[in-house]
């Protein structure tokens, strides 16, 4: 076997899922008979499905997608750095010191939270533990 490409495009878990989708869309339509081959690709596709319909793309949309890139377009991140945001759609300053290389050099805090402020507006909520984190905030709030 060859490697055509050693590095192919990067996809965000939104565009694997959607391609996912019509993928398992255009199979069942087809309903045809499967070899072995394809019924372990159809296995895989259907692990990935599982995994991507419990995460943040789950959720989004394509629009979402596009301002979200829009917006974040003067932060001077990567590409990298853009996808894994897009993917792990982080909620704290934690998560972004995590997803950022050298983030402190970088970004003060007050733009780390404006990076924030635009990732909760452009891109959907996502789980349950979100409400919950949003919950116990309010409870530790009243109780100060």
């Amino acid at each position: 076997m060859k490697v055509e490409k050693a590095f192919g495009p990067l996809l965000s878990n939104y565009e694997v899922l959607t391609l996912l989708k019509e993928q398992e869309a255009y199979r069942k339509a087809q309903g045809k008979m499967e070899s072995s081959h394809v019924a372990n690709l159809s296995t895989i596709q259907f692990e990935c499905l599982k995994y991507l319909n419990d995460s943040p793309c789950s959720v989004q949309s394509a629009e979402a997608v596009s301002s979200l890139l829009t917006q974040i377009k003067d932060f001077a991140l990567t590409k990298a750095e853009k996808l894994q945001i897009l993917n792990l759609r982080p909620r704290s300053a934690v998560e972004l010191h995590i997803l950022i290389e050298e983030c402190e050099e970088r970004f003060e805090p007050e733009r780390l939270d404006e990076l924030l402020e635009i990732i909760a507006a452009s891109l959907p909520h996502f789980g349950p533990e979100e409400e919950e984190e949003e919950g116990q905030d309010e409870e530790m709030d009243e109780a100060e």
